[in-house]
């Protein structure tokens, strides 16, 4: 513990000697001014871009680039960080105009915002209307639904992500932990990064996220900005966690008539929580000074027919998307939906036992960045079929068996045990990440075997085979992916087979869940 202390000190040491370095040069062009902000992910420079004489705000990520493995896993994350926010030309989302490499470190550089974020005014000038509220909650929720159309996810909305442009126009920005829905999560299994009292219910317990977790995020944030408190914040991280998990959002009486769609957005199952086009409909109500915003069904009490828009039907179907914790077994029961409402809120002992257990393991998990292995579901998960598979190194692409894949269905593949090499005689051997740099750059000479070329050797992969050509994705330990089209899961070692896999030994065992959504 002392030594991570020092090592903290050391870096805030470190980070404020190269703030006091004004009028820096980044990458020959960027010239640097003052310091408009820092965070966990970096310092937010004001900053000249000499090249086309305008003015922009440079991230400079606390991150180098070069190091060990945390190092390039985080460096992946900032890259993917701007790929994620220059794919959306939105208003409402902050603009990237470059990302450079410049003093071993990466920057972002991004279009300026002058005003203020929209937690700085709320501590600035106190809470803001209903009306008001709503009104930036428009802007924040047209920012998302593009953000999700571009198959990504913020996962850290929150007010101090929100800024406020001269205009009073709300701009989504600091996207530093979002995920792109290409089955590559670049966090470790159960591991917590983002806001504690912003981060939805199913993200607290180990369940998937999708859009929905993002809509309850913007809840949350529209009951802080104008309650003016947080609605889960506790005195602790274990009991913030507990309260967003497990119990009922504290709002203030001055939400008014923002109160029903907030309270709808926090709901604690993802199911149960409005589309987006129906918040939508509520918050132009209350921001046109209406006195009752009235009731928002769920996303999944809608009946679309033909004519209903696509976005809207893609928007309800992945507020239902969950995963199998680790560890337990895949629940073939329907989902409550079909059946008749039910309130996610169940209660008796076996509700009370995994609030305590919950409770342990949050507790337990403080000092280190807190690991949930599993949480009860908050309601019914849709038909999972799960089986086990055992992966050849020297077979090629091997079919999942059993276990079909239609599109919109979540596939999860989980490593469980095994390993393999590319080449006996002289490779060790691996597990389902695949060699190290230094390694795989030994068979640098056979790179031409690999299926796919970004990847090290011995790395597990998977395709969906079907009527269309579909990405081939990294599994490593763990690989979750919304099926795009109908196929059979195939996977297959980063090897091609034939004559380059004949010197290839090992096996890996896994296991493969498919959600089916309906």
């Amino acid at each position: 513990m002392r030594e991570h202390v020092i090592s903290e000190h050391g870096d805030d040491q470190a980070a404020t000697r190269s703030e006091r370095r004004s009028e820096r040069l980044v990458a020959g062009r960027y010239l640097l001014r003052d310091v408009l902000g820092r965070g966990g992910m970096g310092t937010v420079w004001r900053a000249h871009d000499q090249l086309l004489d305008r003015p922009v705000a440079a991230k400079e990520l606390h991150i180098l680039t070069h190091g060990d493995d945390e190092h390039r896993i985080r460096m992946r994350r900032a890259v993917r960080e701007a790929r994620a926010v220059a794919r959306v030309p939105h208003p409402h989302v902050v603009g990237v105009h470059d990302l450079v490499e410049s003093e071993d470190r990466l920057w972002i550089v991004m279009e300026l915002i002058e005003g203020p974020s929209l937690a700085h005014r709320v501590a600035e000038t106190g809470p803001l209307t209903p009306q008001h509220t709503a009104a930036l909650g428009l802007h924040m929720l047209d920012a998302l639904e593009a953000v999700h159309a571009a198959g990504t996810l913020h996962r850290d909305v929150k007010p101090a992500n929100v800024l406020l442009r001269h205009g009073g126009d709300a701009v989504l920005t600091d996207f530093g932990i979002a995920a792109l829905d290409d089955g590559e999560f670049l966090t470790s299994t159960g591991e917590l990064v983002g806001s504690l009292e912003f981060m939805a219910p199913e993200r607290v317990t180990g369940s998937a996220t999708g859009p929905a977790s993002d809509l309850w995020s913007l809840g949350a944030t529209l009951a802080t900005v104008c309650g003016g408190q947080s609605p889960f914040r506790k005195s602790g991280a274990p009991a913030t966690l507990h309260a967003v998990a497990y119990e009922e959002p504290v709002l203030s009486e001055r939400l008014g008539p923002l109160r029903p769609v907030v309270e709808a957005l926090l709901r604690k199952s993802p199911g149960e929580r409005p589309s987006a086009a129906g918040a939508r409909s509520a918050l132009r109500r209350v921001a046109a000074g209406e006195v009752d915003a009235g009731p928002l069904p769920s996303a999944t009490a809608f009946t679309f027919s033909p004519s209903t828009p696509l976005a809207d039907a893609d928007t309800v179907t992945s507020g239902r998307e969950r995963l199998v914790p680790a560890g337990q077994t895949a629940r073939h029961t329907p989902s409550p939906h079909s059946a008749g409402h039910q309130s996610s809120r169940s209660s008796g002992p076996k509700r009370l036992w995994w609030a305590l257990a919950g409770t342990a393991v949050l507790a337990a998990g403080v000092g280190g960045g807190l690991f949930l292995t599993g949480a009860p579901p908050f309601d019914e998960a849709p038909k999972t079929t799960t089986v086990s598979q055992v992966v050849q190194s020297a077979t090629g692409w091997q079919p999942v068996a059993s276990a079909a894949v239609r599109r919109g269905d979540q596939v999860t593949v989980r490593f469980v045990s095994g390993e393999w090499t590319a080449d006996h005689r002289n490779m060790p051997m691996t597990g389902p990440a695949g060699y190290g740099r230094d390694t795989d750059a030994k068979l640098a000479g056979a790179k031409d075997c690999k299926v796919k070329p970004a990847a090290p050797f011995g790395t597990l992969l998977a395709v969906l085979a079907g009527e269309k050509d579909f990405p081939v994705h990294t599994v490593g330990q763990k690989l979750t992916f919304l099926a795009t089209g109908s196929g059979t899961l195939q996977l297959g070692m980063n090897d091609t087979a034939g004559f380059c896999s004949e010197d290839n030994r090992g096996a890996l065992t896994v296991t493969v869940s498919i959600t089916h959504r309906g």
